[in-house]
């Protein structure tokens, strides 16, 4: 193309004819490619635009989890005496709101038993088990009552760790809050044993020989109504304390569920001394949330109304958003104020919108607080709040209970209608009748010894300790309860075993933990002495049954005691646990679910931010046409290469058409000097 084609030909019209056909491609290339570059600059515009839009919405978003959160507007705040006797530590949201007087008459204290003198900690003593109940004595230590809500913890010594060092090391490691700790005694030691505070967690200590070369352990470590070779140091006691002039008692210093909502420790006793609290709503962080949220979203609005409208720029001119003509950013806008002034699904109360709380919509789309309804509705009508902003499951039975799963997403808002034709039951087990009831008994070296299986777990022997006897059915159920759930292959809430007498049938009995047709208990292996005393026998007990019922007449799916909704119905993402009191035929009970206008928003920004949502799925489109503007200025490229070619060619022939007239004439020019009798100027 840097080839005049005058120059090439030697001749022609004189004409530049490279600037003139670059002059007339560019011409008319011109058109198309202003048009490519106003659409590319609209698309890009659009791009940013979008950019813009998702940031104002995540950050809109963000404000709607404190109103999400129920806690919002059940927080509290605690008002206190002054003193070192009482330390609060926590103050839950829904703490009951009063005021309240302490006194603390007396701390909780943990028993406290020592061995007698050693010289060397490291020294071998005898080896066997022991045995460690929690429990009460009485004043004089020689009545024991076990606390049956606790596990009995047997400790084996042998040739690995009979020294006093690791007994201790043994107590510690099983981890049931008894501790064990060697004191140095003026050069020598002594085994401390400590249990937990309070009196009903007292130890009763009894020491199996089983051989060794050493001290025997029942010579160092009984401490039972027979035998008392421990010595106590400090008895187990309760914490005492009066609230509002009421005497309680706990096992703790650390007091809870005494003042609902509201924690505190115990640090000394003070008889005399009261302590006052104040607990009060604390309506400040609703009210905050609440105008955060009023802000934030006419933040939100503005931002979003400059993008798909016009504004006016630092001149006062008119500036058209980068949005303006996208109709699909102009109808999510539209969808989230259109829920604005709507009533919050699933709220049945005169208290359902932002109007009732006196929060307007403006004319130009913004939100507006009026002070005197919404100071009305703060003071007056606090406790419905959460209600409109935040999500709320009730139920009228206590019996179904519902909850939010991992699908809570999908859940729409509304009313739940619950019939349960099956109540479910957890799989139990029943023992032969004794003949004349429970009689106490003795194990001595007998074989009290049977396996069962759990909810298909085997479990391995269990037996009875030896020597040991069981003057009534409730102490030998807590034993056989004890032992079976110390076995390592039940673990978890729901792999245990309840064991218990009952005096009707007089026969004991094995329940599992776990709801469901899964559920049960067989004995696999009962010895001769466990059928004749117990009542043991090797068969399977009565299955459990998974709970069975429909959801607004449309039937769930029951896993133990959890009735599950149908995959995609409209209560999808909801979990409703029933208890066993569900147990008539048909039994009735009403749902009433809200996620909340935070829930309702939450959800809707959530899709249009969403993987594949309205705006992936139009900045994806315009992507797609930003790359199609590539290949169109490809081909125009294309195009305009080839009239390039075609007209260099048409003014290629042009210039030959010329060039040969040129030769024509000097040619006609010479033959007209030789006719004859041709004038020649002279």
């Amino acid at each position: 193309m840097s080839t005049n084609l005058v120059t090439a030909l030697g001749a022609g019209s004189g004409i530049d004819t490279k600037t003139l056909v670059s002059d007339l491609v560019a011409i008319e290339r011109q058109p198309a490619e202003s048009r490519l570059d106003k659409k590319q600059s609209n698309l890009e515009a659009q791009i940013s635009g979008y950019g813009v839009f998702k940031s104002g919405l995540s950050e809109f978003q963000s404000l709607l989890r404190p109103l999400s959160d129920p806690n919002t507007f059940s927080a509290r705040s605690v008002s206190f005496t002054e003193s070192n006797t009482v330390t609060p530590t926590k103050l839950d949201a829904d703490a009951v709101t009063g005021n309240y007087q302490v006194e603390v008459l007396a701390l909780a204290r943990s028993q406290s038993l020592a061995t007698g003198i050693v010289s060397d900690r490291r020294a071998e003593i005898g080896t066997g088990t022991l045995e460690i109940n929690f429990g009460t004595w009485n004043t004089g230590e020689t009545e024991f009552t076990r606390n049956t809500s606790k596990e009995t913890l047997q400790i084996t010594i042998d040739a690995t760790n009979n020294s006093l060092e690791g007994v201790r090391d043994a107590i510690n490691r099983a981890n049931a809050g008894v501790q064990a700790s060697i004191i140095q005694d003026g050069g020598q030691f002594r085994l401390m044993i400590s249990s937990p505070t309070g009196e009903a967690n007292a130890l009763s200590v009894t020491a199996t020989d089983t051989g060794g070369s050493g001290p025997a352990l029942s010579s160092m470590f009984n401490f039972n109504e027979t035998s008392k070779t421990l010595t106590q140091g400090q008895a187990a006691t309760d914490a005492s304390l009066k609230i509002n002039g009421l005497e309680i008692k706990r096992d703790s210093n650390e007091i809870k569920n005494v003042i609902a909502g509201l924690e505190f420790t115990i640090n000394k006793q003070s008889p005399g001394e009261i302590i006052n609290f104040s607990i009060t709503e604390d309506k400040g962080t609703g009210e905050q949330a609440i105008r955060d949220f009023v802000e934030g979203f006419n933040t939100f609005y503005k931002l979003a109304t400059d993008l798909t409208g016009y504004s006016r720029n630092e001149t006062n001119q008119l500036v058209k958003g980068d949005l303006a003509s996208d109709g699909i950013a102009k109808s999510m806008v539209s969808r989230l104020r259109e829920m604005l002034v709507s009533s919050v699904p699933g709220v049945n109360s005169d208290f359902s919108s932002l109007a009732t709380l006196g929060i307007k919509t403006e004319l130009d789309g913004t939100l507006s607080i009026n002070e005197k309804e919404f100071s009305a509705a703060i003071n007056n009508n606090f406790d419905k709040l959460a209600a409109i902003f935040s999500p709320q499951i009730k139920s009228n039975s206590s019996s179904v209970t519902g909850t939010l799963g991992t699908a809570a997403s999908n859940a729409q808002a509304g009313r739940y209608e619950i019939e349960i034709t099956t109540a479910p039951e957890k799989g139990k087990y029943t023992g032969n009748e004794l003949d004349s009831g429970f009689q106490a008994f003795s194990t001595g070296t007998d074989d009290f010894s049977f396996r069962l299986r759990i909810n298909g777990i085997e479990s391995g022997l269990i037996q009875l300790p030896q020597n040991k006897t069981y003057n009534t059915a409730e102490e030998l159920a807590a034993d056989m309860q004890s032992l079976i759930n110390a076995d390592s292959k039940f673990s978890g809430p729901t792999a245990g075993i309840d064991v218990a007498y009952d005096t009707a049938s007089s026969s004991f009995t094995f329940t599992s933990r776990e709801y469901g047709k899964s559920s049960n208990v067989v004995f696999t292996n009962v010895s001769g002495e466990a059928q004749d005393n117990i009542g043991l026998a090797v068969r399977a007990g009565q299955a459990g049954k998974d709970v069975v019922g429909t959801i607004n007449g449309v039937a769930g799916f029951g896993a133990g005691n959890v009735l599950l909704p149908a995959l995609n119905s409209p209560a999808y993402g909801l979990n409703f646990t029933i208890s066993e009191s569900a147990s008539g035929v048909p039994y009735s009970a009403t749902i009433d679910y809200s996620q909340g206008l935070s829930g309702e928003l939450n959800r809707l920004v959530a899709n249009f931010l969403a993987k594949d949502g309205a705006i992936d799925s139009r900045e994806s489109s315009l992507n797609r046409d930003l790359t199609l503007i590539g290949d169109e200025r490809e081909k125009l490229d294309t195009r305009m290469d080839r009239r390039f070619i075609q007209l260099q060619a048409q003014f290629l022939a042009m210039e030959r058409i010329i060039s040969n007239f040129q030769a024509t004439g000097d040619q006609l020019d010479g033959l007209l000097d030789r006719l004859p009798f041709t004038a020649k100027r002279r």
